[in-house]
């Protein structure tokens, strides 16, 4: 078990947890300060709704902390990635349709006059556009 997150100890590593548990312990201190404030208040509601959005913010905080961790861990756990492996079934893949989008060549004919006249309408207004400038 400690082999799969000993990488967790390395330097960059720990700023992160003392970062992410300086942010939780802060979090939860202006959790119980706004209680306090509530309290004062004779339980003043828009208070209490801070506490619980502080509290909040610090399980979220340490939650997200602990996924990146797992996360990590599960890509330590997988090992090196074979390159060569991989650009050789790259290479025996088809080609997806969907990839490239190519241009038609040749204009779709229009479906009535009033589309054709109204097409020829804003081919004339980009030919002054660009002779103006």
């Amino acid at each position: 078990m400690f082999r799969r997150i000993r990488f967790a100890l390395r330097p960059g590593w720990l700023v992160v947890h003392v970062l992410v548990l300086a942010a939780a312990i802060t979090m939860i201190f202006l959790g119980r300060w706004q209680l306090h404030v509530s309290e004062s208040k004779h339980f003043d509601i828009q208070n209490f709704g801070y506490v619980i959005q502080w509290w909040l913010f610090a399980t979220f905080a340490v939650a997200m902390w602990l996924r990146v961790l797992r996360d990590a861990a599960r890509r330590q756990g997988a090992g090196p990635v074979d390159l060569a492996a991989e650009r050789a079934l790259a290479a025996n893949d088809e080609p997806v349709a969907y990839r490239r989008y190519v241009m038609p060549t040749t204009a779709a004919p229009p479906d009535d006059d009033y589309r054709a006249a109204y097409n020829d309408y804003l081919a004339g207004l980009a030919r002054n556009d660009t002779e103006r400038r």
